[in-house]
């Protein structure tokens, strides 16, 4: 069994989480897995996620999923609330409880129906500091658990001690798909107030794109 931090060698068999964000959409570039999946599971910008994934999957010509996973009632903070209210366990404003968890294991039950054997996820290795499930840890423990069971699907963070100016810079993607994606924490249009939107403005602006919004520099 590999360990969940060990970059994925048979991307052919695997399906990649895809909110059509910076990370998602650099690891589906440069892995090209087998199947993309955006899943609606409640959060507020789910409608502005799906149209970057329908797009960015267009762009780069592969295959998209998409499923919903009733979770909204056991989320929390930025991606549920307007309030943005959060419980007293929350590491930061966006914490949604368990969230890679739910993700992970619909991800797996995917790649299980369609004959695959690994879901990935686009953690990055500053998630690993706010919040617990952004860590190499907590994917080796989920890995170890998910392959126990029947099925033996593997759980990959690949990018898990990479920044995303590291991923971009080996995806080679260029400011026609960047412009695509979209990371906003509470709307279908971004906030640019939000942790989301700030780390997709600071990521573009390193890399000297001056449109910030979803569908910027197109059409």
């Amino acid at each position: 069994m590999p360990e969940a931090t060990e970059q994925l060698v048979h991307a052919e068999r695997s399906v990649l989480l895809f909110s059509g964000g910076l990370d998602s959409t650099a690891l589906a570039a440069i892995y090209r897995p087998a199947l993309l999946l955006f899943i609606d599971y409640g959060q507020r910008p789910a409608d502005l996620e799906r149209r970057s994934a329908r797009r960015v999957a267009e762009v780069l010509s592969l295959p998209l999923a998409e499923e919903s996973l009733g979770i909204q009632a056991f989320g929390s903070g930025l991606l549920q609330t307007e309030s943005g209210a959060q419980l007293d366990a929350a590491p930061s404003p966006e914490w949604w409880p368990y969230r890679n968890q739910f993700l992970a294991t619909a991800g797996a039950a995917v790649a299980l129906r369609e004959e695959l054997s690994a879901v990935l996820l686009g953690s990055v290795a500053p998630d690993g500091e706010r919040h617990l499930d952004g860590t190499p840890e907590f994917y080796r423990r989920l890995n170890a658990l998910m392959h126990f069971q029947e099925g033996a699907v593997e759980v990959l963070a690949p990018a898990i001690n990479r920044t995303t100016e590291e991923l971009l810079d080996s995806s080679g993607l260029e400011e026609d798909v960047l412009g695509w994606t979209a990371s906003c924490h509470r709307s279908n249009l971004s906030c640019g107030q939000c942790p989301g939107c700030w780390k997709r403005m600071r990521v573009l602006a390193a890399r000297g794109i001056s449109g910030y919004e979803w569908g910027s520099g197109h059409e």
